[in-house]
């Protein structure tokens, strides 16, 4: 197992008997000094711009070693070569005594380092990349010389640095990998986990592990985290997870401070608490997340805030819920949060494509089309949204209607939309000539028989003119959607004429510009198969919300053909308010 500490960067300068405390060996398989000026002069400033009157430490990166020798202060330095060989050129030019740093197997990189420290480089030879580097860092070194005493006071007095030492010398290798090959550092979660470990007693140590485990173990299912996030948060990859509940604990502002959890961690044991205690608050927060996810009515709507708002909406309401006892309370708390998301009835009925609020109403109702109100009126969840699906396959809002013929520019996209053509040949006869309607069966026909693959196009179809793809649509689409030439840009873009659509079909030219009937057929083949689709876009193309349906091959924006003369549209805007507006008519249940 890892130990790690806190340790002051004078326990790595002081001397004994005029030799140095600390000997680092960096070995063959890491990198070379890669450091340019400016992040040596950032490291700089960074340090003499600590407040001499803040106590608190300023935490260097981890550095991650392994003992050399058990029975010395030898170690390999496996991660943190860059910040240690900078400090070492920083204290080398002010004089200060130093730990040594050895390179395994680049001599030359010794010999320069062992004559800059004896002040017998005279003249600078660029003779590998480290020299290169190493020269460059001493330029800027030599621009802050006048700032070295404020550097050195506040290095003594206030910098630390996370010591994480393996146990064994066989795993650097690995961790160096880990670390550097894949980009990474040292994570809070494995910090705080070695913190924690390493100050706890040995009788405990194994039932923590067992119960960290188990908890990051749960963390890796989809259906429970991605609830809790935004998909594009960095909690969102796998080895990440778990600090989504170390920051909740501590209430993290990563962006100020990467350390910052670690650092709050430290210091609430050092203050106040035992590692143990610390550790039963941290289950307890996700115990309450799985409280949460566990109540589908407390799951659905904070899924829903949480999508709908900032990455730090999950710290507002795990404040709230701190602040609430009852879980009556806290729920009726979630319900007016939600509430307040929802614009106005009449600014719904306004709302258009392009309108940024337009998705997150069209998701809260699809979330609250599975809201039901028992017989004492007060809400209920009959399911639980797929918040992991709707994030990992990327749903996103859709047209219903079809849209214009220009978007097909390629011919494997024409034969896509005669291939999901569904047409009914007496039905055209009405409105295209005998001649034109045999050429356009036809088309349909040889697209139907052309392989899944497109390979084998027949003649017929290798011969069609863009000209004539074009009348061919113009001429279908007119006679199963109505004129195309009527549908402007707000009608087209209204929200009675959107809906929330898998990415994967809503990327597809040949979807786009498809009939109704033809996105009603694809999108009921994907609830055939058990694949995703949300409740509001199922409803949609099944004209749930059309009293009395004549037919389902257009999505009609005009007078329908019932005796309310509302249109499709119409009726689809009226369910999208009155589901929203239901939230607003009772309480919840605890």
């Amino acid at each position: 197992m890892a130990k790690i500490k806190l340790i002051s960067i004078c326990e790595l300068i002081e001397q004994e008997n005029g030799s140095p405390k600390y000997k680092f060996f960096i070995p063959s398989y890491q990198r070379g000094y890669k450091w340019r000026e400016t992040d040596v002069e950032h490291l700089i400033e960074d340090i003499c711009e600590i407040d001499e009157n803040d106590l608190s430490d300023y935490c260097l990166q981890p550095v991650v070693v392994t003992r050399k020798d058990k029975m010395s202060n030898e170690y390999i330095l496996v991660d943190g070569q860059q910040r240690l060989t900078t400090i070492w050129l920083i204290l080398n030019m002010a004089k200060y005594p130093l730990y040594e740093i050895e390179y395994e197997s680049r001599d030359k990189s010794n010999n320069y380092l062992q004559k800059l420290n004896k002040g017998m480089l005279d003249e600078v030879k660029y003779e590998t990349c480290d020299t290169y580097y190493f020269n460059q860092a001493n330029n800027a070194i030599k621009r802050h010389e006048s700032k070295f005493g404020k550097f050195i006071n506040n290095l003594k007095k206030n910098v630390k640095i996370i010591w994480y030492e393996l146990d064994n010398p066989e795993d650097g290798p690995a961790h160096f990998e880990r670390l550097n090959n894949a980009k990474i550092s040292l994570t809070n979660a494995e910090l705080v986990k070695a913190y924690i470990m390493t100050n706890t007693d040995s009788t405990s140590i194994e039932r923590m592990a067992c119960e960290w485990d188990e908890m990051e173990y749960k963390l890796q299912n989809d259906e429970f985290f991605l609830f809790l996030v935004k998909a594009d948060s960095d909690y969102f990859k796998e080895y990440n997870r778990i600090e989504l509940l170390l920051d909740l604990y501590c209430g993290t502002d990563r962006e100020k401070d990467e350390q910052h959890t670690f650092n709050e961690i430290v210091r609430i044991h050092k203050e106040d608490k035992s590692t143990r205690e610390i550790w039963n608050e941290i289950q307890a927060v996700f115990n309450r997340m799985m409280c949460w996810y566990n109540d589908k009515y407390l799951y659905n709507l904070i899924g829903y805030l949480i999508e709908n708002k900032s990455i730090n909406e999950l710290h507002d309401i795990w404040r709230l819920n701190r602040e609430h006892k009852a879980l009556a309370d806290f729920k009726e708390t979630i319900r007016k949060r939600v509430i307040e998301t929802i614009p106005p009835d009449d600014e719904i009925r306004k709302m258009e494509y392009k309108d940024g609020r337009t998705k997150n109403v069209l998701l809260l109702f699809n979330i609250l089309c599975s809201l039901a109100v028992d017989k004492n009126k007060e809400y209920t969840f009959n399911d639980k949204f797929h918040f992991d699906l709707y994030k990992k396959e990327d749903w996103d809002k859709e047209h219903i209607h079809a849209t214009a013929s220009e978007s097909l520019k390629k011919k494997v996209e024409w034969i896509l939309w005669m291939k999901g053509l569904e047409i009914d040949s007496q039905m055209l006869e009405e409105k295209i000539d005998k001649e034109k309607l045999e050429k356009y069966m036809c088309y349909v026909r040889e697209a139907k028989d052309t392989d899944d693959n497109l390979k084998n196009v027949s003649a017929t179809l290798s011969n069609l003119k863009p000209e004539e793809f074009k009348e061919m649509y113009n001429d279908i689409i007119t006679l199963i959607e109505g004129d195309l030439s009527g549908h402007d840009n707000v009608d087209q873009n209204s929200i009675g004429n959107i809906v929330l659509l898998n990415a994967n079909i809503n990327r597809s030219a040949a979807y786009r510009v498809s009939p109704f009937s033809t996105k009603r057929r694809i999108i009921m083949d994907r609830v055939k198969s058990g694949s995703f689709v949300p409740l509001g876009t199922q409803n949609v193309f099944m004209k749930v919300y059309t009293p009395m349906p004549g037919h389902f091959y257009k999505w009609e924006k005009d007078n329908a053909y019932d005796g309310n003369k509302k249109s499709d549209r119409e009726y689809y805007i009226d369910a999208i308010i009155n589901t929203l507006n239901r939230l607003k008519q009772h309480g919840c249940r605890e």
